[in-house]
This record gives C-alpha cells, sequence and structure tokens, in this order.
C-alpha cells in the first residue's frame, strides 16, 4: 500500500510540474536548457518551473545552433533514478525544427556510456530529449533525429545502475538548426552494368558524396572503373532529406560529364517515399510531374523530370553536379485597394502605380511590407497582410500585426486573426468589411479569438495618404495536420462494388526489363494497349522489343476465387535470370479493404508446373489495392517462397480470395 501511494504521489508531482510548463510557454524569454530530473524515490527532483529544489542547476540559455552543457550538483547525494531528459523550454516556439544531438553524460564527473535518443516534444512548446523515460514503450509520431533516422533511437538511453549514487551530471549537446546529410548521384547506364545507389553496396564506381550540414553549394560526382555507355537513370538523392531538410529546394547549377560542362533544362525537387529527397536529372518512366514536387522558384509549370540529352552520355567517365541546397522561403506584401480602387497592389505579376516593399519570409521573425505612392490616395476599401504561398511553405504559421504607419505616423490597430481564403495563401486582414464572420481556419498564436475581427483599423486613417507600412511577427505554429478521411458508409461501399472491379497480373525481368507495368502507370498501362497487351522488352539501343505473351485477367463481380496469370510467347522472357516485380494490380479502392467491407486473402502463386505456394501479403497502403509477390524495390527482404523464371510458352499464375459482397 505504501509503495502503491508513493507512485500515486511522484506520478501526482510529474504532473504538477509538468502543468506549469503551458502557462510559461505563452511568454516568449528566450529558450533555455536544463535537465529535467527525478531520483528514484523522486526525493531529488528539477523542473524549470519556478519552484525550488534540493539541487543547484546549470542552465544554457539558447542563442542559436551550437554546443552546449547543462548540469545539476544535488545537495545530498541522490539515489536511484526514476525520470531524466534534457528539455529546452520554448524550444518548439522559438526554435521549430531544431535537433538535439547528445556528446557526452557525466556521472559524478565520469562519462557514462548512453544509446542514441531522439528530439520531439510533449506539449508542442517545449523541446526535449529522453534520457531516461520507461513510461515511453514507443518511439513517439513527432520524433525527429539530427541525422533524419529514427529507426534507431530509444527513449531510454542509459543503464540506470550507473545512477545509484549521483552528486553531479552534466550533459554536453550540440543543438543542430539543420540536420546532418549526405547527397549523392544516383545512376544507372543504359545497360544497368554501371550504377551506383547509396545502399551500402559494392559497384564499379568511385563516388563523391558531400555531406550536408546547412544550406548552401555542394558537388557530387562519380568516376566509373570502366566507361560507362549510355544513360537510363540519374538523378540528385539526398538520403534523408525530407527529415533532415523538410520542403528544401535543390537547384541544379552545373553538369559536367568528362570535365566538360553539359546543358541542361529545370527539374524539380520531390521525393519517391517521403524520406529522401530527389531531382530528376534523366527519368523517362516518369511522365508527368508528381503532385509533391516543387521548385526553389515556386513555379513547377516548367519543370521536366528529363532535364539532359542522353546522347551526351554516350560514353562517361565521370560524372559531376554542382548543386545548392536552399531553404524554404516565402514573399510577404500588404495586399489593397484605395477607396476608388484606383491605387492598389496585389502579388500577381502586374504592375501597379507605386513603391511596393515585399519581404523574404524565411521563418519566424519581424517583417516589414508597404506601399509608397507617387500621388495621394483616397481612403480605403481593402488591406491585408499577404504571404504568397504560406499555407504550404509554413503551413499553420501566425501572422500577427504590430504595428501600421500612415504616411510615417503609427495609428491605433486592433486585434487581427491569421486565415487562408484559397488554402494557399496566408493573410492577416487589416480592413475587409465583407467579412461579417471569422472563417472557420481563423486562428492566433496566443490561442484566443476573442475580440479578434476583419476590420483592425478605423478607415478614416486612411483618409489621405502616399504611404503604408505595416510591420508584424511571423511566428511558428504547428502544422496543421489535414482531417483524416471519414470511413465508408454501407451505401457508399455498395455504390463503389455496384459496377465491380478488374485485376491484372504484372511483372519485371531483372536483368532485360521485360515487363508488363500496372494497369494505371501512365505510359504503358491499360490506357496504352500497344505494350499493355504484350510483354515488352528493349534493344541494345532501348528501343521497345516486342516479346509476345498472353494474359488473363479477371473481373470482380462478387465473392469468389479469381486468378490472373501470363503466359510468355516463344521469346520467353529473354535472358533475364530473375524477377524485379511480380504483382497484381487493382482497381478496387484500398478504402473498401481498410474500412473492413471487403477482404483479399487466401493469396496463392504457381510458376510453371511447380507447386501452388501460399503467400497472404495484400497490399492497401496506396488508393488501389495491390498483391506485391515479389518487390526487390521496395520489399526489405525477399518473400518466403521459391520461384523461377518462365522459359518460352510457360505460364505464371496468382490465385487470390475476394470476400465481403
Amino acid at each position: 500500500m505504501k509503495k502503491t501511494l508513493s507512485v500515486i504521489l511522484c506520478l501526482a508531482l510529474m504532473m504538477s510540474a509538468l502543468a506549469i510548463v503551458p502557462a510559461m510557454a505563452e511568454e516568449t524569454a528566450a529558450p533555455v536548457a536544463y535537465i529535467m530530473y527525478a531520483d528514484g524515490a523522486w526525493a531529488n527532483q528539477f523542473w524549470y518551473d519556478g519552484n525550488e529544489y534540493p539541487v543547484k542547476a546549470a542552465t544554457a540559455e539558447i542563442n542559436g545552433a551550437g554546443e552546449y552543457t547543462v548540469g545539476l550538483e544535488f545537495n545530498e547525494e541522490a539515489q536511484g533514478l526514476a525520470f531524466a531528459a534534457l528539455g529546452i523550454k520554448n524550444g518548439e516556439t522559438l526554435l521549430p525544427g531544431y535537433t538535439i544531438e547528445l556528446k557526452a553524460i557525466r556521472v559524478n564527473g565520469e562519462e557514462i556510456a548512453f544509446e542514441k535518443g531522439y528530439t520531439s516534444s510533449d506539449d508542442g512548446v517545449e523541446t526535449r530529449m529522453n534520457i531516461y523515460n520507461e513510461w515511453v514503450s514507443e518511439v513517439p509520431k513527432d520524433a525527429r533525429s539530427f541525422d533524419g533516422k529514427t529507426d534507431d533511437v530509444k527513449p531510454v538511453i542509459v543503464d540506470k545502475e550507473l545512477f545509484a549514487a549521483v552528486k553531479t551530471i552534466e550533459i554536453d549537446f550540440v543543438l543542430h538548426q539543420f540536420g546532418v546529410d549526405t547527397a549523392y548521384i544516383m545512376y544507372a547506364d543504359g545497360a544497368w552494368a554501371n550504377q551506383f545507389w547509396y545502399d551500402g553496396n559494392e559497384y564499379p564506381v568511385t563516388a563523391k558524396t558531400a555531406q550536408i550540414n546547412g544550406f548552401g553549394d555542394y558537388t557530387v560526382g562519380l568516376e566509373f572503373n570502366e566507361e560507362a555507355q549510355g544513360l537510363a537513370f540519374a538523378a540528385v538523392g539526398i538520403v534523408n532529406g525530407e527529415k533532415t531538410y523538410p520542403g528544401a529546394y535543390i537547384r541544379i547549377n552545373a553538369m559536367r560529364v568528362n570535365g566538360e560542362e553539359i546543358a541542361f533544362e529545370k527539374g524539380y525537387t520531390s521525393s519517391d517515399n517521403g524520406v529522401e529527397t530527389r531531382m530528376n536529372v534523366y527519368n523517362e518512366w516518369v511522365s508527368e510531374v508528381p503532385a509533391d514536387a516543387r521548385s526553389f522558384d515556386g513555379k513547377v509549370d516548367d519543370v521536366k523530370p528529363v532535364i539532359v540529352d542522353k546522347e551526351l552520355f554516350a560514353a562517361v567517365k565521370s560524372f559531376e553536379i554542382d548543386f545548392s541546397l536552399l531553404p524554404v522561403t516565402d514573399v510577404a506584401y500588404l495586399m489593397y485597394a484605395d477607396g476608388a480602387w484606383a491605387n492598389q497592389f496585389w502579388y500577381d505579376g502586374n504592375e501597379y502605380p507605386g513603391k511596393v516593399t515585399t519581404a523574404e519570409i524565411a521563418g519566424p521573425g519581424t517583417y516589414t511590407v508597404g506601399i509608397e505612392l507617387d500621388e495621394e490616395a483616397q481612403g480605403l476599401a481593402f488591406a491585408a497582410v499577404g504571404i504568397v504561398n504560406g499555407e504550404k511553405t509554413f503551413n499553420g504559421y501566425f501572422i500577427d500585426v504590430t504595428e501600421i504607419k500612415v504616411n510615417g505616423e503609427p495609428i491605433t490597430i486592433g486585434k487581427g486573426y491569421t486565415s487562408s481564403d484559397n488554402g494557399i495563401e496566408t493573410r492577416e486582414n487589416i480592413y475587409n468589411e465583407w467579412v461579417s464572420e471569422l472563417p472557420a481556419d481563423a486562428r492566433r498564436a496566443d490561442g484566443s479569438l476573442e475580440g479578434a475581427a476583419p476590420v483592425i483599423v478605423d478607415k478614416e486613417a486612411f483618409a489621405a495618404f502616399k504611404s503604408i507600412e505595416v510591420t508584424f511577427n511571423f511566428i511558428y505554429g504547428k502544422p496543421i495536420a489535414k482531417d483524416e478521411e471519414a470511413p465508408l458508409t454501407q451505401e457508399e461501399a455498395d455504390a463503389l462494388k455496384q459496377n465491380g472491379f478488374n485485376a491484372y497480373i504484372g511483372v519485371q525481368g531483372k536483368d532485360t526489363y521485360v515487363f508488363r507495368n500496372s494497369w494505371d502507370e501512365a505510359s504503358y498501362g491499360l490506357a496504352n494497349p500497344e505494350f499493355f497487351n504484350r510483354l515488352t522488352g528493349w534493344d541494345a539501343d532501348n528501343n521497345a522489343v516486342d516479346y509476345g505473351g498472353a494474359f488473363v485477367d479477371a473481373e470482380i463481380k462478387g465473392d469468389g476465387e479469381y486468378t490472373v496469370s501470363f503466359t510468355t510467347g516463344d521469346m520467353g522472357m529473354g535472358a533475364t535470370a530473375d524477377y524485379n516485380m511480380l504483382f497484381v494490380s487493382t482497381n478496387i479502392p484500398s478504402k473498401l479493404v481498410n474500412d473492413g467491407f471487403l477482404t483479399i486473402d487466401n493469396v496463392k502463386v504457381k510458376f510453371g508446373s511447380g507447386a501452388t505456394q501460399e503467400y497472404t501479403e495484400v497490399d492497401t497502403s496506396g488508393e488501389n489495392v495491390a498483391i506485391k509477390i515479389i518487390d526487390t524495390y521496395n520489399q526489405a527482404a525477399a518473400p518466403a517462397i521459391t520461384w523461377t523464371i518462365p522459359g518460352a510458352n510457360e505460364t505464371v499464375a496468382i490465385t487470390f480470395t475476394v470476400s465481403g459482397w
């Protein structure tokens, strides 16, 4: 009973200490690093909450990225360890996205061993790294790391036995604004004989990678042991870029083949897997610019996945790329119209009277925008601070107008709010009498919309003006999560199933790349029957070759067992020795399976005259259901089946069961 009561009291003390954090988070004091701590009996504690504790704390005021040391010296020896973490007060608010890298932990002056931890936040305000937290059994979703990898982190990174008797504890750490990452060239020549992928394997090439430790200019390159012939694929990749530099842009500055500069067009930055950042140099398998494409100049209507002439790669001994990694930026401006709509400004590329002051937004800070006219304007019809692509570039951030000057003189301002009219541009209205109610997406950094309005100035102050100057704070805000899609109703599910579905077998060989793509692939799918209705390979000059073959696809009209198959022609699958892919692509919405309205299971595969083998993996992560028997591009390990490549006029079949109709 005493032990139970002790635990309850300990947790109560912990909660009471943490409960003070939100109130303090409203302050804008500089972030402070410290050690949060509780010994085994919760007798010796420290929380940076203004209370007195039996310990002398060495905190560190954080003034940006760099090396820091924090510590605790107990009045009496602390016994055991219940909880410990490195905390940065107001870190999530004032230092959004920064990461902690531990360098050393000393107990009683002696360094101790520790494992890799992660940076996160419990409340969206304070940044922390757990050192000992046995209440956390899984790494949280918001975990981040200085090197972009969180698959090797833990919430308990020390042996608590090392804390049996503690008089002092010190922690040295590095605070990173930008992650540490690696850039390289991913490459395959025309015959896929000379390749390089940053995957730990050996390739016949010497790779020049670049350590990315901030925004700036870098060079990556490849030097082949033997001359590479032709080009099948090339891209610049940053291994964990979507994690270490989320939203950043790659801009290629120069390319050299065999030491000679070559011409190139404009590419785009994107990611295939949400982890690695890349810019395609030559990728003819991408026929459309992907939805996540982004560009340093904000425009993707002029970008391409093939930005070089492959003829320049006929014989390659060396290939180098100079590129810049650029931060996310945006443009703030004053949108306005005078009383007669004679003097206006909108950031739309048109010419307007007056000298405009815009501001490049590179993150949280204080900015000023405005207009200076040659002739006096009369009255005010509309005014707002706008950030051109703010809902995308700085999702969830807040605008807080702090000062407005008309003709150089400050005027009285009221309380505004941040919102967006179109889900793209972020704005704070200054004068907008057409809005009578706060919009549903209205937000403020302090969380209180009481008294906020779309009109925060007296329009009489604008009776006659030649200049307007608006100063505002741009404040970090946690990205706004998209609403989860509502589950299907029975009626919606029945409507989706009404016309039935189709399933198609797909395949790709490893060496000759003889293939049949998924039905929805833009270039070689169902929309292009010349390729979809046959097996296709490539000759030495990369021309398509008809390998013949026949396919049995399936119409799915109700519960039952279905089989799809392909039979090779006289050419078989050429000299291919293995598969890259063997799969079934369907137009069955994954949501039908994920929401429990259909079940697809009992998957079996049969190679030629071999035995039928069970294989039950069904993939519902994409828009439509797929059955992936073999996928060397994405499977972490080979499936637990054996397979053979079909020879001439042999069949491979996949059978599965559908239920729930």
